[in-house]
């Protein structure tokens, strides 16, 4: 199937829900005791799903018959959490005992990626959830549904595999009119933005330490963290930097401190106190709606020594990481790159939405107790 006959399938799919679903759309309070009865009832979850749906048939075109991915089918326990590791993380590793061991629910499939490049693989991509163990609230969820890509490959042919990822995203969502009408806070918000991001070549660049210099120059010090190890900007101030830059294109946010990352991201050769990475910002798109970054992305270490030294300087014991720099040691080893785009983040940014339990059909959130 090519893509027109995808397009032409969704907009049938759109046309077609439309016909049996004329009820109301309004989005249920999110009520932990009753919620599997909202799914039951609630036209709302009826539109989601069809959305979702349009979503992950839209990655597996893309990624298959584009980028010329393989899908792999990964594993959800691991005794090597990656997202937790490094000083500027908020994130933290889910914990359980298995059997006599002790090890942690997978927060990214990122290391699972990697051995396999080494097998004659270029590209690789999954879609499962990914668990963390931080403290949810309106951007965070305990369980959420990632796309991952990694590739052989520097971050510059990763950035363009990922907007393009977006742009087409954008291309298949503009489709299900009907269902933006239907579930969108602001569907003419919705629709204009997706347009203008099909439409637009690029996506803006900004350096990090260039955004924080913005930031300190019109008075937003608080939107900054400063800490020993670096700095990083909140997610109040990656919306700020939108009025500031006084756009609404999607911003790619370029060269992190290094000690506020993980110890996996390669040091940027000229600055070895920046890492080559990129977070991709959005803008929200009505006052009070979910935005700031929804895509992370990165050139991971190449060098041993460095990556070692990395660890050092992060505190970390580097006992669980062996197998990794292993890999660098092996003949056939090259450099990778790789991204991980949070689909809730997506789907509430798209739809206006201001919280990301909104955009997922089962919210599972630490300490509360929810059914089934």
């Amino acid at each position: 199937m090519n893509f027109k006959e995808i397009l032409a399938q969704i907009k049938k799919t759109d046309q077609e829900f439309l016909k049996k679903n004329r009820k109301d759309f309004h989005l249920p309070k999110y009520n932990p005791n009753t919620h599997y009865l909202d799914l039951t009832s609630s036209n709302y979850f009826v539109a989601l799903i069809s959305l979702r749906d349009i979503i992950k048939l839209t990655t597996d075109y893309y990624f298959r018959e584009t980028v010329g991915a393989k899908n792999v089918d990964l594993f959800m326990l691991t005794p090597s959490v990656s997202s937790p590791i490094g000083l500027g993380s908020d994130s933290e590793a889910i914990e359980i005992k298995f059997g006599d061991l002790t090890t942690n629910l997978v927060d990214s499939s990122q290391f699972g990626f990697e051995p396999l490049l080494l097998n004659n693989f270029n590209k690789l991509y999954c879609y499962m959830p990914s668990m963390r163990g931080e403290n949810p609230d309106e951007r965070h969820l305990n369980q959420f549904f990632h796309c991952e890509t990694e590739i052989r490959g520097e971050i510059s042919e990763l950035k363009n595999i990922a907007q393009d990822y977006v742009k087409i995203l954008s291309k298949t969502c503009l489709q299900v009119e009907n269902i933006i009408n239907l579930i969108s806070v602001n569907p003419d918000a919705t629709k204009r933005t997706l347009k203008n991001i099909v439409d637009d070549s690029d996506f803006i660049n900004i350096e990090f330490d260039e955004a924080v210099k913005i930031l300190e120059d019109h008075g937003k010090k608080a939107m900054i963290n400063y800490t020993k190890s670096g700095r990083d900007i909140s997610s109040q101030g990656e919306i700020e930097l939108f009025k500031l830059l006084q756009t609404d294109v999607p911003v790619w946010l370029n060269n992190f401190d290094r000690d506020r990352v993980p110890f996996y991201q390669k040091p940027n050769p000229n600055n070895n106190e920046k890492v080559i990475n990129s977070d991709l910002l959005m803008p929200p798109l009505i006052k009070g709606a979910f935005g700031g970054e929804v895509l992370g992305s990165g050139q991971r270490q190449d060098d041993v020594l460095e990556m070692k030294e990395s660890l050092l300087r992060q505190g970390i014991d580097l006992s669980p990481y062996k197998w990794y720099l292993n890999l660098r040691e092996q003949k056939h080893y090259s450099t990778t790159s790789g991204f991980g785009m949070g689909i809730e983040r997506f789907i509430t940014w798209m739809l206006c939405l201001s919280d990301i339990k909104d955009s997922i059909i089962y919210p599972r959130l630490k300490n509360i107790k929810t059914f089934p």
